[in-house]
């Protein structure tokens, strides 16, 4: 199956960068006309100087859908927003085990945006876990970052004093974005609505702009904290695992994630679950009330 789409060059630069971090192969030797070949396992992505780019091979959705989100990124000059620019975004909000994560990542300039994008920042849910650690690593030398791990025992704690993950994690970008603000002097600053609150995160105005949008992971800024998070929670949950002699946690919220839960509940005591589930969770709360 062939698909083609039609991209600027700047748009084209950026498919290549998110193709290489992603693990496709360069072709050293490029046909007349072209701008970039890449190969990756059941796919084959060719740009062309036309603007043109032809993607290839049976497995080239996933492809497909870094270019469309890349063609549907509209920057922040289009909607009168200023550099330097902050983005926000947190992980593990959704996963039964490990931490909490909110991460920040700033730039200063177009030119540093560029360089987070040539890095591979993109929303991290398109993105493989050795895909998250490599581009993670690549940020690390761009911007400025800040990271807020709410590890399990954390987590629980918290939750028992507010009762609404979305306050708590109002109260964690509150502190993170100012703290990030302020040491990059921002103008702008750019958060993933994760629900109602989100937009009123300060009582009081500030000297940057704030908006909160869904999908804000278009954003570079955003997009990069994303990846800057989940780097953080995979870390997270593989050091709740170790720290509670457990060979592995699952991740997310599936049946399997709760099948796991049980039998981690049955094998090790109820009292485990508070040291590497979220217990706010509704299967995590059936599961501690059976075995009492």
């Amino acid at each position: 199956m062939n698909t083609v789409k039609t991209m600027t060059h700047e748009e084209q630069e950026r498919l290549r960068s998110a193709l290489i971090a992603s693990g496709a192969i360069e072709a050293s030797e490029l046909p007349a006309g072209t701008c970039f070949v890449t190969r990756s396992e059941g796919s084959v992505v060719t740009a062309y100087r036309s603007g043109r780019v032809l993607f290839q091979g049976q497995d080239s959705e996933q492809q497909v859908r870094l270019a469309e989100e890349i063609l549907a990124y509209t920057g922040p000059a289009t909607k009168g927003l200023e550099f330097p620019i902050v983005g926000g975004d947190e992980s593990g909000k959704g996963d039964l085990f490990g931490p909490l994560v909110v991460a920040a990542f700033a730039v200063r300039d177009e030119a540093e945006r560029r360089e987070a994008v040539r890095a591979g920042a993109r929303d991290c849910k398109l993105m493989t876990d050795t895909e998250v650690h490599a581009v993670a690593t690549r940020l690390g030398s761009i911007g400025r970052s800040k990271i807020r791990v709410l590890m399990p025992h954390e987590y629980n704690s918290q939750y028992a004093r507010l009762h609404n993950v979305n306050i708590l994690l109002n109260e964690v970008y509150a502190e993170l974005l100012l703290e990030l603000a302020a040491a990059s002097r921002a103008h702008t600053v750019i958060l993933d609505k994760y629900g109602a609150r989100a937009r009123t995160l300060w009582k009081n105005p500030q000297s940057f702009s704030f908006v909160v949008e869904t999908h804000a992971e278009r954003y570079p800024e955003v997009a990069a904290a994303s990846v800057l998070a989940r780097a953080a929670f995979l870390d997270g949950l593989e050091r709740t695992a170790r720290d509670s002699g457990v060979g592995r946690l699952p991740k997310g919220a599936s049946q399997e994630a709760q099948a796991f839960m049980r039998h981690l509940a049955s094998d090790k005591g109820k009292d485990v679950l508070r040291s590497v589930a979220k217990v706010n969770f509704a299967p995590v709360k059936a599961c501690l009330e059976s075995l009492f």
